[in-house]
């Protein structure tokens, strides 16, 4: 457990989901409430120990919590929005698109490539 010591302002932190996966990053701003609740960067509010969203209301807690930052969340995350964003993407893409038929090749074209440069 982690207590309030642990996270000090400028510290870069790591919120988890319930399933222990990275979610985003972001930065201890400062601390409220007699040092009680710590203020993140994207302005969330959490218990100064990490382990629950300040203004969370009821008895039990199986959300997301903070922890502090370990080497390779921040690729996680950006791979997660990346990959959702294509997904969106490609989703809404239909034959009425805006998209020329030739930037949809461009864009398929750089995958193919992407993808063969992996398979070496």
């Amino acid at each position: 457990m982690f207590t309030a010591a642990s996270f000090r302002v400028g510290d870069r932190v790591t919120i988890r989901s319930g399933q222990s996966i990275p979610q985003s990053i972001a930065t201890v701003e400062r601390y409220t409430e007699g040092g009680r609740c710590m203020v993140l960067s994207d302005g969330s509010e959490w218990r100064a120990d990490g382990r629950r969203q300040w203004s969370f209301r009821g008895g039990y807690y199986k959300g997301p919590v903070v922890e502090p930052f370990e080497q390779g969340d921040d690729e996680f995350v950006a791979r997660r929005r990346v990959i959702g964003a294509l997904r969106k993407f490609g989703d809404s893409l239909t034959m009425e698109s805006a998209l020329s038929t030739e930037a949809l090749q461009r864009i398929l074209d750089a995958v193919d490539k992407e993808k063969a440069a992996v398979k070496k």
